[in-house]
């Protein structure tokens, strides 16, 4: 529903109030609870194993060095902070290494803004894993709906704000304000405040080392979501209902074509946490159709970089712009995935993070010898196809939308926790890590969140 066209005296923003207010008690289905559960796991992870990258590290030093009273953990390491600043410093890690969740129709990667600001508001107020679990989940519906909400005219080709900071913004602080018992009086007041705080542009793009694309990501929406929430908590008073469908509103305000109907339409019923994609690979997704046509080739026919002539992607050009060349991000960067997936015959963690290997003679070598090139007309949006020449003869791979983590393939329960497991165990103890899945999977049982926050503090 694009602006001028919605009914003005429609309640969005009572909707949306009363909603939040009711979901730190809700009667979840239990298809939900357990996708919460997975979600909260992978974004754990992605948060621990990136406490140990630039990214991370960059947000520790930051947090560390305004003092202030300790409120709760950055997780991965035994620091603490004040709570806005380890809300940052754990959002900066969880965006650190590109595994963490993410939205297709939103151009949203929620977990990494929502998880950092529950798990620290969690910590600071001792609260029990039951309310961590379905903050989290409203914090999710909030962070896609909002960003549903902005419409078409923020999208890369139409606008310059970048969805990926805007709804992560609302989610982190609809979660912290369950957490801190928002009625649907405050979580209207909180809603003023999180408008003010509404920013973000695209130029994260032209990163070269992922500490701008995690802060615009994650690190800043979290931390200012769950800022938001403290000042409602601190007493600070609203200005009215922000989402009021008449002059000088707030989507009116921040872009063109607003869908303010995607806020309420099956609230409640339809819960977009469902929808949302657990990564197989610690890649941007964009990159994962053209690899996994790859690894088919690789898998099938054993080709290796020695007899590889040309390797020719055929992809939605409009892709190439935000994963070609100008990327300087190794994990965001397609014609270094692929080189060094045909190099080494598989992407691993490490490699797909590797700054350095970027430059290595062999990977550049063989990276040269792909040519990025459009679709053909049998490919949708998301479709790749991968064609590989060699000395054999020339092997082609067709890979649709839907590769193993999306919504429509999800991963299973065991491989969310195998992943989980590889990623935790990057910065903990295999205990520590099998004790932190084991924990989560039965999260409602945890009667405080400190004990799975202590779990996530290395051991001497």
């Amino acid at each position: 529903m694009e602006s001028g066209n919605h009914d003005r005296s429609y309640d969005y923003g009572g909707i949306v109030a009363a909603h939040a207010a009711a979901a730190a008690t809700a009667d979840y289905p239990r298809e939900v609870l357990e996708k919460g559960k997975l979600q909260l796991l992978d974004t754990l992870a992605a948060i621990v194993s990136g406490a140990a990258l630039e990214a991370g590290i960059a947000g520790q030093r930051y947090a560390t060095s305004l003092g202030g009273r300790p409120a709760a953990t950055i997780l991965g390491t035994a620091l603490r902070a004040p709570l806005a600043e380890a809300v940052l410093a754990n959002g900066m890690a969880a965006h650190a290494d590109e595994s963490d969740d993410s939205h297709e129709e939103s151009q949203t990667h929620p977990g990494c803004g929502v998880v950092p600001s529950a798990i620290s508001v969690g910590e600071e107020l001792g609260t029990n894993g039951a309310r961590l679990l379905r903050a989290t989940i409203l914090g999710y519906e909030m962070t896609i709906r909002f960003a549903k909400a902005f419409g078409a005219g923020m999208t890369f080709k139409q606008s310059s704000m970048s969805s990926h900071a805007y709804g992560p913004l609302f989610g982190a602080g609809y979660a912290a304000g369950s957490l801190m018992r928002f009625d649907a009086e405050r979580f209207k007041i909180l809603l003023n405040y999180l408008a003010q705080e509404a920013s973000g542009l695209t130029t994260w793009r032209r990163d070269a080392r992922h500490t701008l694309k995690s802060y615009v990501f994650a690190g800043m929406p979290a931390m200012n979501g769950a800022k938001c929430a403290a000042l409602v908590r601190a007493g600070f008073s609203g200005g009215g209902d922000v989402l009021e469908m008449s002059d000088r509103n707030m989507l009116d305000a921040i872009t063109s074509h607003p869908r303010p109907a995607a806020l309420t339409d099956a609230l409640g019923a339809r819960h977009e946490i469902l929808e949302t994609d657990i990564k197989c690979y610690p890649i941007g997704y964009p990159i994962a159709a053209p690899l996994a046509a790859l690894e088919k080739i690789i898998r099938q026919h054993g080709v290796g970089p020695g007899e590889t002539k040309r390797v020719r992607i055929y992809y939605n050009e409009d892709w190439y712009k935000v994963i070609g060349d100008k990327t300087q991000m190794p994990d965001v960067n397609l014609r270094y995935c692929m080189a060094v997936t045909l190099v080494d015959g598989r992407l691993t963690f490490d490699s797909a993070h590797d700054a350095e290997r970027m430059q290595d003679p062999t990977v550049v070598a063989v990276g040269q010898r792909i040519d990025f090139l459009g679709p053909k007309p049998h490919l949708g949006r998301f479709d790749a196809q991968v064609e590989i020449e060699t000395s054999r003869g020339t092997f082609i791979a067709d890979q649709d939308r839907n590769v193993l983590g999306r919504a429509e393939n999800p991963m299973s329960k065991v491989q969310v926790q195998e992943k989980a497991l590889d990623l935790l165990t990057t910065v903990l103890t295999a205990g520590a890590a099998r004790e932190i899945i084991d924990m989560v999977d039965c999260i409602e049982e945890i009667a405080d969140t400190r004990r799975l926050v202590a779990l996530m503090v290395p051991r001497p």
